[in-house]
């Protein structure tokens, strides 16, 4: 080995990285009330930041009936990603959610009436709701060694 791989080495013996399982991610999604929002727009990528629930499996943001995540996002394959990172101790950890973003349908509308409605930090009316499904689901963990 050369001195270089020999320092690569060194530095990437660092805090251990853990897999997350489907109900572990979604676990850690309830922990949390903003995430972004991943898309293709026709400007290219875009990262949103948004308030959320998670409702069965889905993913649920409030937005602006005619924003940028209603004219991009609807009706395609996005990412949502939500972690937590702790500088201090070089730890945290990510769940990236992937799958179709659709409007609510009437049973997930009226299931939200009676539970929980993400409640948007943005001022404005955030009339939409989308409706992302957790088609794929990963996590990882970051634990300080």
């Amino acid at each position: 080995m050369g001195a270089n791989e020999d320092h690569w080495l060194a530095v990437s013996r660092g805090a251990k990285l853990v897999e997350l399982d489907r109900a572990e991610s979604l676990e850690l999604l309830t922990s949390k009330k903003v995430g972004r929002l991943g898309f293709l727009s026709e400007s290219g990528p875009q990262i949103l930041p948004l308030n959320y629930a998670l409702v069965d499996d889905h993913v649920i943001v409030r937005t602006v009936a005619y924003g940028a995540a209603a004219r991009g996002a609807l009706d395609q394959r996005v990412a949502f990603e939500v972690d937590d990172v702790d500088e201090f101790l070089q730890a945290g950890w990510s769940v990236l959610v992937v799958g179709p973003a659709q409007l609510l349908s009437d049973a997930q509308l009226e299931q939200l009436r009676l539970g929980t409605a993400p409640e948007p930090w943005a001022e404005g009316p955030r009339t939409l709701f989308i409706s992302i499904g957790c088609q794929q689901i990963s996590g990882r963990r970051l634990i300080p060694s």
